[in-house]
């Protein structure tokens, strides 16, 4: 037996193989074209977040400038007009109390036993 297959393999010099040679060219130009796409649609993605994150800096800074500006006005309002004890007034959006408030009206109390 181990005689007629080395027969065999000495008549046949190049084995015929089988395996399939085309489409290679398609399938490498459909792998291209997947990556050239999502890598087209990441780039786009990107310039989008890249023009939403400047025009969010640009309001905030603008915000900012205007905040700034309102608060030089009130301070120099502030400033200009004491009353006659000589304090200052203060805006009406800051309370007037020193000390903290608690969130309930009820006094902690200890544990009782």
């Amino acid at each position: 037996m181990p005689r007629s297959c080395q027969v065999l393999e000495k008549e046949l010099p190049n084995p015929p193989i089988d395996r399939p040679q085309g489409f290679v060219l398609l399938e490498v130009l459909v792998a291209m074209s997947l990556i050239l796409g999502s890598w087209m649609a990441l780039v786009g993605t990107y310039q989008n977040l890249a023009l939403r994150t400047t025009q969010i800096e640009s309001k905030r800074a603008q915000l900012r400038s205007g905040f700034d500006a309102y608060e030089v006005s009130e301070q120099a309002r502030v400033s200009t007009s004491t009353n006659t004890k000589g304090q200052n007034h203060e805006s009406s959006r800051v309370s007037s109390r020193h000390r903290a408030q608690h969130a309930t009206a009820k006094p902690t109390s200890k544990n009782k036993r």
